[in-house]
């Protein structure tokens, strides 16, 4: 059995893809037995090609087919065909660190209560960073560089651990159940939201590294408009910030909380800030800020409109999470290409 499974799902990535793999089998980790899993999901690039030349190199390479798109499906393919009791999830365009195994098992024996880590995502500015791109702008290009550790849990549940540097015991999903596929956009924060219900908690780490080469397409204000609207569209229908108290810790919804259609007041209130502050921008000339509250006012407008529509359906919590469970005996859920 490994110490470690990696799971690395993969969607027409096969350019990038070569880089994360090869961290991988360079890894300098005496001692550690680990298996790397490429989930390809439903790619029609040169992705197998890829995957194949690596397995031939190192047979610690396998490559597994999810033809159902959707990252969590592939994810999901990936924890079922694990063999190890920790599973470790990194996204098709990072590069691990040297350490970043050495570092992870650390994390894991220094926290050994800890259910998850999470890892730093550090950027390497291959094209300018943006001016208007802020810190609070990062989680759209799925960065996480925050040089401090800390642990997230029923206490601290406002952090989300970003997947795309992220390891779970299995014994996680066992409990709490996989990746849900209602959700096309933040699964790593929902299931950690059914974490902490669960009453597990998790460390970041950042010496558990790996680094990121955002994408110039990513550096756009357009693509941060569709995925704040996107964004917030799934937050509201995982009722998100209705589970958040102001000191961030995890606390129930309160059926008699006061809503507008759905929303709550205090969201209402930040909309209404948000207005103002794009207004205020935008007489000063000032067009980096007038973006940043631009970008605020997407996020608010998409999950009033969401809830909206949840309220006039007469849906009152949650949607489903239809997070499937998962056991060693268990049948994958999809035929593995080995």
């Amino acid at each position: 059995m490994s110490d470690f499974s990696i799971v690395v799902p993969t969607h027409n990535r096969a350019d990038t893809l070569g880089r994360v793999l090869h961290t991988l089998v360079s890894q300098d980790a005496p001692g550690i037995d680990y298996e790397v899993l490429v989930v390809d999901n439903n790619s029609t690039d040169a992705t197998r090609a890829v995957v194949d030349e690596f397995g031939t190199i190192d047979a610690r390479i396998r490559y597994l087919f999810e033809p159902r798109q959707g990252v969590s499906y592939a994810r999901n393919l990936g924890i079922a065909h694990a063999s190890a009791p920790l599973i470790a999830f990194l996204d098709d365009d990072v590069e691990a660190r040297a350490d970043w195994l050495v570092s992870l098992k650390r994390a894991f024996a220094e926290h050994p209560d800890a259910d998850c880590i999470g890892g730093r995502v550090r950027p390497r500015w291959t094209t300018p960073r943006p001016a208007w791109l802020t810190n609070s702008h990062v989680g759209a290009i799925a960065v996480q560089d925050r040089p401090q550790p800390f642990t997230v849990g029923p206490h601290n549940a406002s952090p989300c651990l970003l997947t795309a540097n992220f390891a779970c015991r299995r014994s996680v999903f066992e409990d709490v159940g996989l990746f849900s596929p209602a959700f096309r956009r933040g699964q790593d924060r929902e299931l950690q939201l059914r974490m902490w219900r669960a009453g597990k908690h998790g460390v970041y780490c950042p010496d558990v590294e790996v680094v990121v080469e955002p994408p110039a397409d990513r550096l756009t204000r357009a693509y941060h408009r569709r995925w704040q609207a996107t964004t917030a569209k799934f937050h509201a229908l995982m009722w998100y910030p209705d589970q958040i108290a102001e000191d961030d810790r995890l606390v129930p919804i309160d059926p008699r909380r006061r809503t507008i259609l759905g929303t709550p007041l205090f969201l209402m209130r930040e909309f209404l800030r948000f207005a103002a502050g794009f207004v205020g921008a935008a007489l000063t000339l000032d067009a980096d800020r007038r973006f940043h509250y631009e970008s605020k006012l997407w996020y608010a407008a998409s999950f009033i409109a969401t809830r909206c529509r949840q309220h006039l359906d007469g849906l009152r919590g949650p949607v489903a999470d239809e997070a499937p469970r998962v056991s060693r005996a268990e049948q994958p859920v999809a035929t593995a290409a080995l």
